[in-house]
């Protein structure tokens, strides 16, 4: 009740209510039944007087209103930092000022995060055509051998597959951020795609002595985009392949309440503490990853995807003592990634 009290409606109610209710009962008493003299110039003057006050109000409603589209229209890109903070009702437009407020930091954080990806990109694909193209410069600077000039291209084309890898998890990523249309989605059976997955890893682990589990319950289904769900959980059994000398690689599946809970776990190196929080974020690569290729972008499109899904997914993971040789498993530690998914209706 008080909040109502406070609102544009109830004073414009009450100014109006109150202004037929004043002149219905001055014209009935004071002219009608009193029959005062002067009635009609008093009522002249209650007239004047109500009508300045419902004047006051509506200037004080208007002015608000145009100053605030004054500011929002001096509001553009290049100072989405400033704040509407001037309105500090409690009223529709204070309301409105603090959801336009809102909106320009959603708006501020998209663009830094744009800027950001940018300048992320313009960077990762920096790197690797300046090494290609000075080492193709190098070899064009004078006659060599075929040997050599083989070489110079088996380099070049290993640069050329690490930019085509890039951009594409760069376009994957721009995909999964669009929030394609629900209608696009299909449901489908998130059993069978953990099963298929699981042979996969047996596929990947190649030469390794590692040893895939799997615990997956029958029939569950989810609404969603089964290729790009595939591409985010591969990303993780890649990573936990490649981050893994010598254990085991578990799939576990199963529902809870009206999800579908998914664990990915592994008995690799770990992942620092420090550096859990920023797993997800775009190109970043943790300390123990100076040998091994990738782009940094995997986590992050594999988290933007399952958020994609309305799903969440969550990390734990401690430091593991490597093996002495291949034959050894790594102990003490390992990685696992915890994903729940809303199950299909």
């Amino acid at each position: 009740m008080n909040k109502f009290l406070k609102t544009l409606r109830a004073r414009l109610f009450f100014w109006y209510t109150g202004t037929l209710i004043i002149f219905a009962l001055f014209f009935y008493f004071v002219i009608h039944i009193l029959a005062l003299p002067y009635g009609n110039e008093y009522f002249f003057f209650l007239f004047l007087l109500l009508a300045c006050i419902g004047f006051y109000i509506i200037y004080k409603i208007t002015n608000s209103i145009t100053y605030l589209s004054h500011r929002i229209r001096h509001i553009s890109r290049k100072n989405l930092e400033e704040r509407i903070l001037d309105i500090e009702s409690e009223d529709e437009i204070g309301e409105l000022a603090s959801s336009f407020n809102s909106l320009l930091d959603n708006l501020d954080d998209a663009f830094k995060r744009e800027q950001q990806f940018i300048a992320d990109v313009a960077h990762e694909l920096k790197t690797p055509l300046t090494t290609q193209r000075s080492s193709l410069e190098v070899t064009l600077s004078q006659d060599r051998t075929k040997e050599t000039y083989k070489k110079a291209l088996e380099e070049a084309l290993d640069e050329n597959n690490h930019l085509s890898s890039t951009l594409k998890n760069v376009l994957d990523l721009a995909w999964s951020e669009t929030h394609e249309e629900k209608k696009n989605s299909s449901i489908f059976n998130l059993s069978e795609l953990l099963e298929e997955l699981a042979d996969i890893a047996e596929k990947i682990k190649q030469s390794k002595n590692i040893v895939v589990k799997s615990s997956i319950h029958k029939d569950i289904f989810v609404n969603g985009f089964k290729d790009k769900l595939a591409r985010a959980l591969l990303n993780i059994i890649d990573n936990a392949v490649k981050y893994t000398h010598a254990g085991s690689l578990s799939l576990k599946l199963r529902k809870t309440h009206n999800q579908a809970l998914l664990t990915i776990s592994d008995t690799g190196q770990g992942i620092e503490e420090k550096e859990l929080p920023k797993i997800f974020n775009r190109f970043y690569r943790g300390s123990k990853t100076d040998k091994i290729l990738g782009s940094g972008l995997g986590l992050a499109i594999t988290k933007s995807i399952v958020s994609l899904h309305q799903g969440n997914i969550n990390v734990e993971s401690k430091l593991n003592k490597p093996a002495r040789n291949a034959s050894q498993s790594d102990t003490g530690g390992g990685t696992t990634f915890t994903i729940s998914l809303p199950l299909a209706q």
